[in-house]
């Protein structure tokens, strides 16, 4: 039972019911066929998940709160996300699809004070 338990239980509590349902395609690269032969084609596996996000625009008062998080500057015109745990380790290579649009990741920083992780920043590129 760690430290931040409680706060990831109500982080993960309130990113389900006010986030919105997207797909998170997490591309895995194989390892190269032959190692003498590396212009030979890999097979890259793409998994998918449906994981809860709470999308924010970037406004005054959402710039403070992601600054606040990620103690740096904002940058602007892009879009931020929180996420709660995962069964994955999210990276900046996978995507998301937001119904029809597919938003390529910038920058995902987790929020772990002591090294528990509690949420996941995300921001995405437009």
């Amino acid at each position: 039972m760690g430290q931040f338990d409680t706060a990831i239980a109500t982080a993960t509590r309130m990113i389900a019911k006010f986030g919105q349902s997207v797909t998170w395609r997490k591309m895995t690269i194989s390892t190269l066929p032959d190692a003498n032969k590396p212009w030979l084609p890999t097979t890259d596996t793409k998994t998918e998940y449906t994981v809860s996000i709470v999308f924010l625009p970037t406004n005054r008062a959402n710039e403070e709160l992601i600054r606040y998080l990620k103690g740096s500057d904002v940058t602007l015109g892009s879009v931020y996300g929180l996420m709660a745990v995962q069964t994955f380790e999210p990276s900046a290579k996978d995507t998301v699809m937001r119904g029809n649009n597919l938003l390529r990741i910038k920058n995902v920083d987790p929020v772990s004070p002591n090294g528990q992780v509690i949420l996941y920043t995300i921001e995405f590129d437009q």
